[in-house]
């Protein structure tokens, strides 16, 4: 016979078994187990910190344990060191916000003066674990004495938790923090109801994901894990913005800053929020060993423009985007789908680059044609798909290639691509005369071919790239010097198409739709309308995820509940365990 003793006041159980068959013993053991984990949600602890000072802030979160609720009062506080802490716990200051109206009563509030040295720099630092759940709720932040950029996150959350929570927070501008958000991890959870500022051009938010789980559960790296699973739209395997402030306050303006931006084979959903001169943005699979963001939802959000700029650059992964509302001055142009690898081979710092979309790359999936055909009225004669070679002539430049020995048909060439020979360049071919090329040059990054009498050069035409807008899940990519894990070496992955949709997205002044495009000058065979992408065409199957989001609901924790409610709580998971603990043998004991 099993019997439980619980003293509510000291937090401690005291189990006694008597004689009992094995099956009595296990169920006994197992319904303790709920017991004492019930138990400690039931008496988690409110802390007070003394002042907002950030050692009394993390003197108070050093006495906490998970569960625990530390609240910080009012006041304004200059921090000259990070916050840092693993434990699950809500963290709450004074300020409110009207994510609506933008505004924000800032009662706790936070100055950087953090030092900036490697890997340091955010307010609050945060490593989460799978099975807790963290909050950080109501603070203000603004400048401070710091000087130097920090590029980690004004608040950093970093782990595999799948219960996060950031809301209600005032976010002012700040001239040396960028992000205001970094998401790092496998993080599932929701950033809400907070109030972001921007007078430089930095990011609200930065989602990156490298350690999803690969296919056998075990921790991705550089976002590898992402790319290997399914995208799951619809579910809550993302991290969501919702509710959120966004205004870009530049004067003059400047384009850019309270974008969003991901990497490493982050997912993330942008809904429901307030976006004033803000636009979404992505990073693709280009530099270095890390892949691109692999999926992303952006509805319901109402955009507000009063200058003239895009709404949406998309470089990798998959996307959709419906319901969005624009006002004021109409979007320069709709989201555009640019795989960067298209016109442009990053440096390989510190290892080599994933190349550039040359048409002979093994990590794509090129055109490998041999012998003649015809097509567009053109008559081609490609070996294992090299289709023409050459060496540039006097005359040649950034933007473009000329071998004065040829005589082409025009645009014979034209969205094609020149890989120069000697170090695997690439330039995407937008039009080409008799004898000249003219090419796509990308100023960035250490910039593109420039091309030199003398340059031996081949003409490819890649079919899709690696992690290019619209493909999503393909084999596992693994290793620092990465290969393809079915083939044991770099090869394609055979990544799933799976299409841009976008819907009912409409400026609101004359009822236009804003739609989805390929870069009409690096990407327009690459992203092919009706089958890369399709406009005012909703994605079968869609169905968004419950909205508001559910965490937003769970403010209230055991540890913040009236001493009534939580007698309340006792007796009725009593009155359901006395019949399981009967069957197993046992009874509760006060």
């Amino acid at each position: 016979m099993l019997r439980i003793s619980i003293d509510r006041h000291k937090s401690r159980c005291s189990i006694w078994s008597g004689l009992a068959s094995p099956l009595q013993n296990r169920s006994s053991v197992m319904f303790f187990i709920l017991i004492v984990a019930w138990h400690a949600k039931l008496m988690a602890n409110t802390i007070k910190a003394s002042s907002p000072s950030q050692p009394d802030v993390q003197t108070a979160i050093n006495s906490a344990g998970n569960d625990d609720t530390v609240i910080v009062p009012a006041g304004t506080a200059n921090w000259s060191s990070t916050l840092v802490f693993t434990k699950g716990i809500t963290l709450v200051g004074s300020t409110t916000t009207d994510s609506v109206a933008g505004t924000a009563k800032d009662q706790t509030i936070i100055q950087d003066s953090v030092p900036r040295v490697s890997g340091s720099g955010p307010f609050i630092k945060i490593t989460t674990v799978l099975g807790s759940f963290y909050r950080v709720s109501g603070f203000t932040f603004q400048n401070g004495s710091a000087t130097t950029s920090s590029v980690n996150g004004a608040i950093q959350i970093l782990g595999d938790s799948h219960s996060v929570r950031l809301d209600h927070c005032h976010f002012m501008p700040m001239t040396y923090q960028g992000p205001d958000v970094q998401i790092k991890g496998a993080i599932f959870g929701v950033a809400d109801h907070n109030v972001l500022e921007f007078t430089s051009k930095k990011a609200a938010f930065l989602f990156y994901a490298p350690n999803w789980p690969n296919p056998d559960g075990r921790a991705g790296t550089n976002g590898d894990g992402s790319w290997a699973t399914p995208t799951n739209f619809g579910s809550q395997e993302f991290f969501f913005v919702e509710d959120n402030y966004i205004t870009n306050l530049t004067s003059p303006f400047v384009e850019g800053p309270g974008h969003t931006d991901d990497s490493m084979g982050a997912r993330w959903v942008f809904r429901h929020n307030h976006c004033y001169d803000t636009e979404v943005q992505t990073h693709g699979t280009e530099c270095c060993r890390f892949r691109g963001g692999r999926a992303r939802e952006v509805y319901n959000n109402d955009f507000h423009y009063a200058h003239l700029h895009p709404y949406a650059g998309i470089r990798s992964g998959v996307t959709i985007t419906h319901d969005n509302t624009f006002d004021g001055v109409k979007p320069k142009s709709g989201m555009a789908l640019e795989a960067y690898r298209a016109f442009f081979k990053f440096p390989g710092t510190p290892l080599p680059s994933w190349g550039g979309g040359t048409g002979d790359n093994p990590w794509d999936s090129n055109d490998t044609r041999n012998g003649p055909f015809t097509e567009n009225s053109f008559n081609y004669n490609p070996v294992n798909g090299l289709y023409e070679s050459g060496t540039a002539s006097s005359g040649s430049s950034k933007t473009a290639l000329v071998d004065t020995t040829k005589n082409w048909a025009p645009n014979q060439w034209q969205y094609f691509v020149a890989k120069r020979v000697s170090d695997n360049q690439v330039a995407f071919i937008n039009s080409n005369a008799s004898n000249t090329l003219t090419v796509t040059y990308y100023t960035d990054s250490g910039g593109g071919a420039v091309w030199a009498a003398g340059d031996q050069y081949q003409i490819h035409r890649p079919l899709v790239l690696l992690d290019q807008p619209g493909r999503g899940q393909g084999d596992l990519i693994v290793g620092s010097m990465p290969v393809n894990r079915a083939t044991r070496r770099g090869t394609w992955p055979h990544e799933a198409l799976e299409p841009t949709y976008s819907w009912n997205n409409i400026y609101i002044p004359n009822g236009a739709s804003v739609d989805v495009y390929a870069h009409p000058l690096d990407n327009v065979k690459l992203q092919r309308e009706g089958r890369d992408y399709y406009n005012n065409t909703p994605m079968p199957g869609c169905k968004p995820y419950t909205y508001p989001h559910p965490l937003t609901k769970t403010a209230t924790k055991p540890s913040q509940a009236s001493k009534k409610e939580l007698k309340a709580r006792e007796n009725v998971f009593r009155s359901k365990l006395d019949g399981s603990l009967h069957r197993a043998g046992g009874r509760w004991k006060d």
